[in-house]
């Protein structure tokens, strides 16, 4: 009996040892600060300038993550995972200046230097200055509200455990990769603004247990008008739901004008036929 004891003891020691550890390992990589590019954008306070905002952002997933109005989401709560809150913007934004709401937005640095997690900076680090200003324009005309979420995120011990074995990596970025303004190739920028955190050009790309299909040869096989039937509506080849995609399309891409989904397609189909999966369809 006694032996059974001891050996029950050593194991509750071996597993408190091991808790302290992945909280204390994970607390510091939650908390360890990061230096990044110092980027100044301008922010308009025109009307016109405020409502294309609402349209880029909602290009940029604000919306899909934090809400239809950016007023929070609980995505889920658990003891394994904990809390994964999408805050309100209105409310975490009114604490931080343009500056430092561009360093969190490009660079996923949050004003006390620590990094995000989660946030999908990779897209958003391409946003050229002028359409970011517009979209924290935008951001800064949603007044906090009493319909403003108050949950916040907190990591339960499975993403702690994956921060530490580098599954799950921090949305922190140091290079800058924006422009000033948009460049001419317009059909590039926006694959790399919209398109690029889901999506490589010439190869699958694993998505919430879904396969990103290579984009450029997918985007060659369409016609133009399936292509935009596609990005407006989620309606893919042969009339069929495309899961993920066509959740992004009805949320997202919808707003995508038809100079800006030609440009992209043309853009795709000369990737396509860089790589030699497709010839462009004319």
């Amino acid at each position: 009996m006694r032996a059974t004891v001891q050996l029950f003891e050593a194991w509750l020691a071996i597993a408190i040892v091991l808790t302290a550890g992945v909280f204390l390992g994970s607390e510091w990589v939650l908390r360890r600060s990061h230096a990044v590019p110092a980027d100044h954008v301008a922010v308009p306070t025109d009307a016109a300038s405020i409502a294309e905002g609402g349209r880029l952002a909602r290009l940029a997933g604000c919306r899909s993550c934090h809400g239809p109005e950016v007023r929070g989401l609980v995505w889920s709560s658990d003891w394994l995972s904990g809390t994964i809150a999408p805050p309100s913007i209105p409310r975490k934004i009114a604490h931080y200046s343009n500056d430092e709401l561009v360093r969190l937005l490009r660079y996923g640095v949050k004003k006390d230097g620590s990094s995000l997690f989660i946030m999908p900076t990779v897209a958003l680090r391409n946003w050229a200055d002028v359409d970011l200003g517009r979209m924290i324009a935008w951001l800064r005309a949603q007044r906090p509200g009493a319909a403003d979420s108050k949950a916040e995120t907190s990591f339960g011990p499975l993403p702690r455990i994956e921060m530490l074995t580098g599954t799950m990596r921090a949305s922190f970025r140091s290079a800058k990769l924006a422009p000033a303004v948009r460049p001419a190739e317009t059909g590039r920028y926006l694959y790399d603004a919209i398109c690029s955190e889901c999506h490589h050009l010439g190869r699958p790309t694993p998505i919430d247990e879904q396969l990103a299909p290579a984009l450029a040869p997918m985007a060659a096989s369409y016609d133009p008008a399936a292509f935009r039937r596609l990005l407006r509506s989620g309606v893919g080849q042969g009339r069929r739901d495309l899961g993920l995609m066509s959740e992004i399309a009805r949320e997202n891409t919808y707003v995508l004008i038809d100079p800006e989904i030609a440009a992209l397609q043309d853009y795709l189909r000369g990737e396509a036929a860089k790589l030699g999966h497709s010839k462009p369809i004319r």
